[in-house]
């Protein structure tokens, strides 16, 4: 008798705890992929430069068939895309992680059968106001919106390019100097790799003056945005320069036209902080053959006391980590980023939800780490048996610590005749692996 009460009180005991580890789709695992992974994966979600979505979450019927995938993605923390580490946690306004419990329901809906639930516990649809650019819902629409003069043919031999495209500016495009407040660029085609935007403005004299960044894109990365008072210059008769990187697999039929596009906002308020988006780079690395773990640094000082908005890390096939440290005049240092798990295929730019402060005399060190090895290269596809240095194609490497900043000093421009040792897009038409 008093054996079957034990039982009787166990399994009272153990079953609220059992029912608590077998979520429901439509109570518990509906609320968070409307919070974290519907804005990219529903039809004409989000185009992240380039990267779409390739399955819908927006239901039971469309996510069931992925449940073990989706346990599987958020137990590595492959998705969301995010890889930074957890010491930045709450410090830039994109982030995109799951909070280790959110992470635990995934789990335990997929590994208890994937149940749906009754429908009545669903919460309200999730809308989404714009299937068009992606700041319009925030911004309204583009006051610009400029596209490659011509349609450009990627051919079919090729497998890394990077022409230079120019589009001038018109007198009623820009009849007056004005603050860009946000840039968004669209790709035109699945093959462009990336794109960096560069702004040259006319001189005293009338000749092209000094070029300042203009905004870029990778695959992943999300539109530039920036707070009022931040901005940068777009001048009359200026000229917008893109540099593209094509990259894809060679052979018979695989040619493809692009004709990409960029949106342009502009400030409706006045500016106080100009901008400048710049690298820092070391640019004379070479990395050596069969290397499983080289790393280069590059590094700036600033005499003046200056802002961060955004940071950056570009590197291609063998980037495996990146990591931005600034080191103060007092003798202390902080890391402001750490990517331990670079992904070349998704380069994330991180914004500073509260803009980030540095004192005159601040250097900032990007420290980046490649893997030249064999294993590195049956996995990514290169010719790990040669030395690697700085240049244009995705089987060539690059070491640009994009960030974007201003100095304190209101009204102060950025020298944007100083590269901080930028190397900058470097042209190149073929690939020596």
């Amino acid at each position: 008798m008093r054996s079957s009460i034990l039982m009787i009180l166990a399994a009272v005991i153990v079953m609220p705890t059992f029912a608590a580890e077998q979520p429901l789709f439509e109570r518990d695992v509906l609320p968070i992929l409307q919070e974290n992974c519907q804005s990219c994966h529903r039809a004409a979600g989000a185009n992240l430069s380039g990267m779409i979505a390739p399955m819908s979450f927006m239901s039971y019927t469309e996510v069931r068939p992925w449940s073990k995938a989706i346990a599987k993605s958020v137990t590595n923390r492959d998705m969301p895309p995010w890889d930074a580490t957890k010491a930045t946690h709450g410090v830039f306004k994109n982030e995109r992680t799951l909070t280790d419990a959110e992470i635990a329901t995934l789990v335990n809906w997929a590994k208890s059968g994937a149940r749906r639930g009754d429908v009545k516990d669903a919460p309200a649809p999730k809308t989404f106001e714009n299937e068009g650019w992606q700041l319009a819902g925030k911004l309204g629409e583009p006051d610009l919106i400029l596209q490659m003069p011509e349609p450009y043919f990627v051919a079919d031999d090729v497998q890394d390019i990077q022409p230079r495209v120019e589009i001038a500016l018109t007198e009623e495009q820009v009849p007056e100097m004005k603050w860009v407040r946000a840039i968004e660029y669209r790709p035109g085609s699945e093959v462009v790799h990336h794109i960096v935007g560069f702004v040259s403005k006319k001189g005293e004299e009338g000749e092209l003056d000094k070029r300042s960044n203009f905004g870029q894109i990778a695959s992943g990365t999300d539109p530039q945005s920036y707070d009022d008072g931040f901005g940068l210059p777009l001048y009359p008769g200026s000229k917008i320069g893109l540099s593209m990187h094509y990259h894809k697999e060679p052979g018979p039929g695989t040619g493809v036209w692009d004709q990409s596009e960029v949106a342009v906002w502009f400030h409706d308020q006045p500016v106080v902080h100009p901008l400048e988006s710049s690298t820092i780079a070391h640019g004379g690395f070479e990395i050596p053959p069969n290397q499983k773990a080289w790393s280069v640094i590059g590094g700036r000082t600033w005499d003046e006391p200056f802002t961060v908005l955004e940071l950056m890390p570009h590197m291609h096939l063998r980037g495996t980590a990146a990591k931005y440290t600034a080191y103060y005049p007092d003798g202390t240092d902080e890391v402001l980023l750490d990517v331990p798990k670079y992904d070349y295929a998704w380069q994330t730019a991180y914004e500073y939800a509260e803009y980030k402060d540095m004192p005159a005399g601040t250097r900032i060190e990007f420290e980046i780490v490649y893997d030249n090895s064999e294993e590195m290269a049956a996995e990514r596809n290169f010719n790990n048996n040669r030395s690697v240095r700085f240049g244009g194609p995705t089987t060539d490497e690059m070491d640009l610590g994009w960030l974007t900043w201003c100095y304190q000093e209101e009204g102060k421009m950025p020298d944007t005749s100083e590269r901080f040792g930028n190397r900058g897009e470097e042209e190149g038409t073929e690939s020596t692996d």
